[in-house]
């Protein structure tokens, strides 16, 4: 199975962060990511967002594009949120089911690089940060643990900058 860790594109700053919508740099950042995803022949068998605004716009931007040939409805997931502990969210991610190749997992910062990089064994919570609108594909066997296949930034796609 490949798990794509993707954090919500570029959003607006807003009183309310539930509601604080894509800007139209992550719009932009959010389409881009997705026809190189379609390019490379990724196509998603499931999908998982936060329930958070900016998370489910990066989604409905990123799925038409990728699952066009085979239509795919995400589902939100409160596993995906800040406020999910690790051992919430190891429960929930082994619960998946084993037989999808292709999971796609729109969350947050700091716990979508701390579930990154635990799933990779690192230690270091600078070996690993994901940008506003960066993916990160990982192999794994068990859900528990995997090996990084790629991490891409807005800024390798030439979608803007990679802001923190």
């Amino acid at each position: 199975m490949r798990l794509y860790f993707l954090r919500h594109a570029a959003a607006l700053d807003g009183p309310d962060d539930a509601l604080r919508p894509l800007s139209p740099e992550g719009r932009q950042q959010a389409r881009k990511l997705a026809r190189f995803l379609k390019r490379s022949g990724i196509r998603f068998d499931l999908a998982f967002t936060s329930p958070l605004v900016r998370a489910r716009q990066t989604m409905d931007l990123v799925l038409p594009i990728t699952n066009a040939a085979q239509p795919l409805k995400p589902q939100t997931a409160s596993a995906l949120l800040n406020e999910t502990s690790a051992a919430q969210f190891a429960n929930w991610l082994i619960r998946l089911p084993r037989t999808a190749g292709h999971v796609l997992l729109v969350g947050h910062e700091p716990t979508l690089s701390e579930r990154v990089r635990w799933m990779l064994g690192l230690l270091n919570e600078e070996a690993l940060e994901l940008r506003k609108g960066a993916i990160a594909c990982i192999r794994t066997e068990d859900l528990r643990s995997g090996s990084l296949k790629f991490l891409i930034t807005p800024k390798i796609l030439g979608a803007g900058r990679s802001t923190p």
